[in-house]
């Protein structure tokens, strides 16, 4: 069994970094911004490639149920410094399961920045 990631339609929101305002009661000072890095594809990308080993094995673990066929699409909040702080499917397999075990893989991945909403799907082919 070969996971298939379908990236190419990765849909990616970045998320905006506030800007702080120039101190209050100054009458003067120029704001700083802090900008954000958010996450480009290919940074999402292999971060979901070097996961594959464990999607699949989420995968074969819950393969034996004839209801599980994909695509999945899961959404991911990713913060400022990287760490998936949640990861849901946006549509729940017929297999609790499954999500459950891809839910745990996704929170343990850890990203090269952030912060950004990410929906990804996940494609099983066999091989």
């Amino acid at each position: 069994m070969r996971i298939a990631l379908a990236l190419a339609s990765l849909a990616v929101m970045m998320v905006s970094a506030t800007v702080a305002g120039a101190p209050s009661g100054s009458g003067s000072g120029s704001g700083s911004g802090s900008g954000s890095r958010g996450l480009s594809l290919e940074q999402i990308r292999g971060v979901m490639r070097a996961h594959a080993g464990a999607f699949s094995a989420c995968f074969n673990a819950s393969r034996r149920n004839k209801q599980l066929q994909g695509p999945f699409v899961y959404q991911i909040q990713v913060d400022p410094k990287g760490k998936v702080t949640a990861a849901r499917p946006y549509q729940p397999s017929p297999v609790a399961a499954f999500d459950r075990c891809i839910t745990g893989v996704l929170m343990r991945a850890r990203f090269p920045g952030g912060p950004a909403s990410v929906e990804a799907p996940l494609v099983f082919e066999p091989t």
